[in-house]
């Protein structure tokens, strides 16, 4: 035996055997659950015994949705999300300028919220020329929708010439008719092709570092928006650098990769490169094609099928016509491809149950596993074309904690009561994983866990819609069990098993024991992949 644990409360999620005080693991294999005395006599020699000492274990925890490397690389920028006015913008991003200028490099900050500002105005070009007009400046809004650049940006990108009835870059506008720097959507991507590109050593260094991030949360596995990183590739420079660490032993943790693919041209390359969902290199994986379908509730650019309550001038967004879905769709559908697309507005989430219908109806397929990321604005007839196609809802209960104080005012209480419906959901049957969309939100599950349970914001001691929760069994299989399901590996993961891989989790709390509202308080204290150790708190 390599490792034996004991002495705790282990969570199995397996209805065979819920609960046991141990378990024993085995060339990175559960082989043995039971109580202490049993399984500590199946000890050897080179056995490592480790105490829980009544501390919980529960399966690996899964993140279904995020983008890591993004994570990553935005560490190193200047994080704007506790500003409470764009005066503590100016003075965050000034501090960066005299180095930004002596080393000829650009000032980016990024998580910014103009809600959680004094005066809620989104800044435009003109006020970043205040901070400064001789260096480069950006900052993205938190839902990664929106990025606002200063003139000396603008100009860098050759974008300051841009007219309104002939440009094809998605941005705003002055009424004089001079571009305002808010660049929206797939447009900001002309910031990351104006930037130096990471070469393969500085992919493989933003890996390890987000990924032993990870594993500090009792994260094993991550599914992850990637490719993005290098714009106009189809994910071959990402892709190497995983598999190159992946079969160096290197990866900590498991990456099951969302494929980001802009278009019919690109996917079409991915799939002539040999590339299929199942793809697989140890511990990276290649996972669904993600389309992303729209934008944003906070930015407006979430595609509804009315207007906006609040701005009854637009209903958003879509970024592809019918068509194009159907046609990306049925591309990578007839190639044995996953789906997981993108849908914020009841809009583009009809263009995208539309789409799958049509395809599964045209080449039925088994086990698809299609799915929508995000799942927020829906009614009751949705959810229910959702349940009768068995799509995969990939959702993130901490977007309740922000979005609680628009999702009305935007789309009108009737619609908000029925939209990040968990508990239907559940009552439904369908699988629902649960994610983070980190660096939208942290990738820390626990409090991620606990919004699922409370749908309530603890700082404004405010919940709502707390009858669309889940109970707190519900919430952790969403985070383990569910999270395995969504990339075919439940019967090899998601549940302490006898027969599945070691993917363990120690807390410092019991959280089915102490008052829901204080599952954020709960900490990692280790964390297992395959029989190894990825994290222990010191």
């Amino acid at each position: 035996m390599d490792t034996i644990f004991y002495n705790g409360k282990i969570y199995t999620e397996d209805r065979a055997y819920p609960i046991c005080s141990a378990v024993a693991v085995k060339n990175g294999v559960i082989v043995a659950l039971g109580a202490d005395e049993e399984i500590l006599k199946t000890a050897g020699p080179e056995t490592e015994k480790i105490d829980l000492a009544g501390r919980l274990m529960l399966p690996g925890f899964v993140d279904t949705h995020l983008h890591m490397l993004f994570y990553a690389q935005e560490a190193s920028l200047i994080d704007l999300t506790d500003c409470r006015s764009y005066g503590d913008v100016k003075r965050l991003c000034a501090e960066r300028v005299a180095w930004a200028k002596e080393n000829d490099k650009w000032v980016q900050g990024t998580g910014f919220n103009q809600d959680d500002w004094d005066v809620k105005t989104i800044p435009t070009r003109k006020d970043l020329d205040q901070i400064t007009e001789d260096v480069p400046l950006t900052i993205r809004r938190t839902c990664h929708h929106i990025t606002v650049c200063n003139t000396k940006a603008m100009e860098t990108m050759g974008l300051l010439d841009e007219k309104e009835d002939s440009t094809q870059i998605n941005m705003g506008f002055y009424e004089d008719g001079s571009p305002d720097g808010i660049l929206k959507e797939d447009s900001q991507n002309v910031v990351t092709d104006a930037l130096p590109l990471p070469d393969k050593e500085e992919i493989k260094k933003l890996i390890l570092f987000g990924c032993n991030q990870a594993a500090a949360q009792g994260i094993t596995e991550l599914h992850s928006d990637d490719f993005l990183l290098i714009p106009g590739e189809a994910g071959e420079r990402v892709m190497e650098a995983y598999r190159e660490l992946s079969e160096a032993g290197e990866l900590p943790i498991r990456i099951y990769q969302q494929c980001m693919l802009w278009g019919k041209e690109l996917l079409q390359d991915f799939i002539d490169k040999g590339h299929r969902t199942g793809e697989s290199y140890g511990f990276y994986r290649v996972g669904p094609l993600k389309i992303v379908t729209d934008g944003s509730l906070g930015a407006h650019t979430a595609y509804m099928r009315k207007p906006y309550a609040n701005d009854p001038q637009t209903k958003g967004k879509a970024n592809y016509t019918d068509e194009q879905l159907y046609e990306m769709c049925k591309l990578a559908h007839d190639y044995g491809m996953q789906i997981a697309t993108h849908c914020i507005g009841d809009g583009s989430l009809q263009q995208i149950l539309d789409a799958y219908e049509k395809v599964q109806m045209e080449n039925p397929r088994t086990d698809c596993r299609h799915g929508v990321v995000h799942c927020q604005i829906m009614d009751e007839e949705q959810q229910e074309q959702f349940r009768k196609q068995n799509l995969l809802a990939y959702v993130q209960p901490v977007f309740v904690r922000y979005d609680m104080n628009i999702v009305d005012d935007c789309v009108g209480s009737d619609l908000a009561r029925t939209s990040y419906n968990w508990r239907r959901f559940e009552d439904m049957g369908v699988h629902q994983s649960g994610g983070s969309d980190c660096p939208v939100e942290k990738f820390d599950i626990l409090p991620n866990i606990e919004y699922a349970v409370t749908r309530t914001n603890r700082e404004l001691q405010k919940s709502w819609y707390p009858e669309n929760a889940v109970t707190l069994e519900e919430a952790v299989k969403m985070f383990t069990y569910e999270g395995a399901y969504a990339s075919f590996a439940e019967n090899v993961r998601g549940s302490i098993t006898v027969g599945k891989y070691a993917d363990l989790v120690v807390v410092d709390k019991d959280i089915f024991e102490i008052p829901v509202g204080e599952i954020h308080t709960t900490a990692v204290d280790l964390t297992m992949v395959e029989g190894k150790i990825a994290y222990k708190r010191q």
